[in-house]
């Protein structure tokens, strides 16, 4: 197993019992049973673990979708298989990571339903502006701990989406 694979393994293990706030370089090298600058050639920071974590969740996700529906059942499979580190994260000083990942998501899987958005009138703006709400959206979700159920939120997210299409149809046709 490579070394980046063990400190994430081990901080994922860490965060099941631990809040990743008091979670330390310290304490993830002596889980790992590895030294400091061992964790150090290869992360700058816990945040970092947490960075490379999701990058390698992003590589696993499937991006061909024929609707916005497959979209948001992926994620929303995707954040019921992986809740407890991920409401970890929610509450830790690397949300924004969290956040960054919902927002590459969406990006991608709705580049991959509409194509070339910039041939949209500022379609660069409209993406930008959707994969935050719909980011921010998971996030809100996420940090009330799914009280609300995901049929609610998948249904909340089809109405965001039904919005973006009829509102830009015009626009969309020419792709």
């Amino acid at each position: 197993m490579k070394i980046e694979a063990k400190f994430q393994l081990g901080l994922l293990k860490l965060i099941k019992d631990i809040p990743l706030d008091e979670i330390n370089v310290i304490l993830l090298c002596e889980h790992v049973k590895s030294n400091r600058q061992t964790f150090y050639y290869h992360f700058r920071d816990i945040s970092d673990v947490v960075e490379s974590i999701f990058l390698k969740e992003k590589t696993s996700f499937n991006t061909k979708f024929k609707d916005f529906d497959g979209v948001i059942k992926q994620l929303i499979a995707y954040v019921n298989s992986k809740y407890s580190f991920l409401y970890a994260i929610n509450k830790s000083f690397c949300s924004e990571k969290e956040e960054s990942f919902f927002y590459s998501y969406f990006y991608s899987a709705i580049s991959n339903l509409l194509g070339d958005v910039k041939k949209i009138p500022n379609g660069n703006s409209i993406m930008r502006y959707l994969c935050t709400l719909y980011s921010s959206e998971m996030m809100y979700w996420l940090a009330q701990r799914r009280r609300e159920k995901p049929e609610m939120l998948s249904r909340r997210m089809k109405v965001i989406w039904s919005y973006f299409t009829n509102q830009y149809h015009i626009d969309l046709r020419r792709i």
